[in-house]
């Protein structure tokens, strides 16, 4: 039998189909290594803050900066150490704004570093007017004594302290895309360097879930929140790294280790019900954006467990990640006068 090689043309043919096929897949590619991209510079901004982070710890007792015990002079607007009855105040400061502004005035990063590479909201973006001495948003006989920045906030409409800001710094964006562990309460003894890695500290911000009857996480399709009552399905946190069904994200824990997650509540983050342990002896997956009841039955949550409230402040110490902070005038945290200690957050920002 005689064999028939391929003719010029259908060497052509083949060619072309292989190009086709080939430019077809080189988007698709490029746009999955851009996004692969993306997630590791992201983890290595998460891992480097948390650093920073334990750096700082190393020269301060094992705690992460703590504003309150370092601002003595009350160069933070809208705080009293010293005033009879109003001491209270000064722990008002202990916020993620003002603990990673004392960072960045210090020198351990800049501005640019609290915003993701793969940051997708508008009105988060390097604060490039932030004012490394003698700040404006400190009265002027005190700035000179200034350990920060007061006007630098981390998330959108989040003002400097109760004093007016100056015009540049009113209603300036947020300037951070990551959530941190409410250090309040039972969650205190998480904002120190405890090598910890089933601590959660810090990560990128996530949104906010429902449970079922039988135990199983979903994002929330009617519970609205934020500026712009948005319900969990449309949130901007899923685009981040993930898409609109489902969060993911890079997460950084107590052992300065950073993993990327599919899911919020993690395999290796494991969340012990008392009552479900007792009842099936099944342990259950900490979901990392949720205030869970480490008493409960781990098949039931609400919109009002969310929230950081006296009745809850010692008792939950599962991780959590918000984006929490205050405006300095205590609407949204208050202050127990007894132990000085944050003992409510009633409000996150969410997008």
């Amino acid at each position: 039998m005689s064999r028939r090689a391929f003719t010029v043309v259908e060497l052509i043919v083949v060619l072309f189909i292989v190009f086709v096929i080939v430019a077809a897949l080189m988007p698709a590619a490029g746009r999955r290594s851009h996004r692969n991209s993306r997630q590791i510079r992201d983890g290595i901004q998460v891992r480097s803050i948390h650093q920073s982070m334990v750096t700082w710890a190393g020269q301060n007792q094992d705690n992460y900066p703590i504003p309150s015990e370092i601002d003595l002079n009350d160069t933070i607007p809208g705080t009293d150490t010293q005033t009879p009855g109003r001491e209270a105040t000064k722990y008002g400061k202990d916020l993620p704004r003002f603990a990673m502004s004392l960072l960045i005035y210090n020198g351990s990063f800049g501005p640019e570093l609290l915003v993701g590479p793969a940051e997708v909201n508008g009105s988060i973006r390097v604060n490039s007017i932030y004012q490394f001495k003698d700040p404006d948003a400190v009265a002027p006989e005190k700035r000179s004594k200034a350990i920060l920045d007061p006007a630098f906030a981390c998330y959108p409409e989040e003002v400097g302290g109760d004093s007016p800001m100056p015009g540049a710094y009113s209603g300036a964006p947020g300037g951070c895309s990551y959530a941190f562990v409410p250090f309040v309460g039972a969650r205190r003894s998480m904002w120190q360097s405890t090598f910890d890695a089933s601590q959660v500290v810090l990560g990128n911000r996530g949104p906010w879930y429902q449970l079922d009857p039988k135990g199983n996480w979903s994002l929330d399709p009617t519970d609205r929140r934020g500026k712009n009552n948005t319900p969990a399905t449309q949130s901007n946190t899923l685009l981040i790294h993930g898409g609109r069904s489902s969060w993911e994200g890079n997460v950084g824990r107590n052992d300065n280790s950073v993993a990327f997650e599919t899911r919020p509540d993690s395999e290796n983050l494991a969340i012990n019900y008392a009552a479900a342990l007792a009842a099936a002896g099944i342990p259950k997956y900490d979901n990392i954006f949720a205030n869970e009841d480490e008493n409960g039955d781990g098949k039931t949550y609400s919109r009002a467990d969310d929230r950081i409230t006296p009745a809850n402040f010692d008792k939950r110490k599962n991780n959590l990640l918000r984006c929490w902070g205050g405006d300095g005038t205590g609407k949204n945290v208050t202050i127990d006068p007894a132990t000085k200690q944050i003992t409510s957050i009633i409000d996150f920002w969410y997008d």
